[in-house]
């Protein structure tokens, strides 16, 4: 499924796990490894009278590029010698995150593997902002890596994973699960597919616990969902295990869950929306994604697709709250 793993770089050692990831994904897929630099030009400011200013030199700009050139070079070097997988390098110029996203369309990338805490800007939360950026406005899977990452082994038989996948009943969110699958299935996974119910009514929420009428009719209907979609996953040969919960709030849920069955790694769709709102106001995914202790796969479809899912009635497809 994955021919083309991008793995953007700034020659920081924070990146070393993520990179380590990278790598031990295109052995697992058989995949072409691109490492990606990107250049952005230096601003020119107008100097202050009386102040020395240093003076930047065509020379100078040429020697710190061909440096920074060798030590990306160097890195395709390292992560060669982890493994037999084809690298490739690329020190590119421009803005670093529209010249990373259109790097990865050009070169048809499947799956782009970032640490959490890119270079760019003010960083939102705990997500850099480039990572950020490439979740948001790119449609391909993005990996963002966080330490410790030991759900990718040095071998295939030494793997045990655990994947945690939040749907709410929407096309959109179960986009996620062939990408899930496919990792599953090399990485020797198990899957967990959640949903979370949160009170639709007053007594609902004053009464949070099975054995009433309306929350007996609203987990069956989960239940009925997750069991469908869970066919996705067990068609590769993955097992996949399901689990609804009742909450009042659905991301620390999600992340209640996955701390408490030890989640190697959450799995999610996302609609992509951004803005300054998304600080107070940001949807599930975009919470679980900042807030996580553990990776996350994070996919921002394109549009949403027919899935075998679609025929369910409106009680079976419970969107009880916008996981996207």
């Amino acid at each position: 499924m994955y021919k083309v793993i991008m793995a953007p770089t700034e020659g920081s050692d924070s990146e070393n796990t993520a990179i380590s990831v990278a790598v031990k994904l295109a052995q697992r897929f058989n995949a072409e490894l691109r490492l990606v630099r990107v250049e952005a030009a230096p601003i020119v400011r107008e100097s202050v009278p009386r102040v020395p200013v240093l003076e930047i030199t065509e020379e100078t700009l040429r020697a710190e590029r061909l440096a920074r050139l060798r030590r990306l070079e160097s890195l395709g070097v390292q992560c060669r010698a982890l493994g037999d997988v084809r690298v490739i390098t690329a020190l590119e110029d421009g803005r670093v995150a529209p010249t990373l996203r259109e790097y990865a369309e050009k070169y048809h990338v499947d799956l782009i593997v970032m640490s959490s805490h890119a270079r760019g800007g003010v960083k939102r939360i705990t997500l850099g902002s480039v990572t950020d950026y490439m979740i948001r406005h790119s449609n391909i899977p993005v990996l963002v890596v966080r330490r410790p990452a030991a759900f990718v082994a040095a071998t295939a038989e030494e793997t045990v994973a655990r994947i945690v996948v939040p749907l709410d009943g929407s096309r959109l969110a179960e986009q996620i699960l062939p990408e899930v699958a496919a990792i599953a299935s090399r990485l020797n996974a198990i899957v967990s597919l959640v949903q979370v119910l949160t009170p639709g009514t007053y007594s609902q929420k004053e009464i949070m616990q099975p054995g009433l009428p309306w929350w007996d009719e609203d987990i069956a209907a989960a239940e009925a969902y997750l069991e469908r979609a869970s066919s996705i996953i067990t068609e590769e040969g993955v097992s996949a295990g399901r689990e609804v919960i009742l909450a009042t709030e659905v991301a620390p849920a999600i992340l209640e869950y996955a701390t408490k069955v030890r989640a190697d790694l959450i799995a999610l769709a996302t609609n992509g929306s951004g803005g300054l709102g998304r600080f107070v106001f940001g949807t599930v995914a975009d919470e679980v994604t900042r807030r996580s202790p553990v990776s996350v796969l994070a996919f921002h479809p394109r549009q949403p697709v027919t899935t075998r899912t679609q025929g369910l009635s409106d009680t079976e497809a419970l969107a009880v709250h916008d996981v996207a």
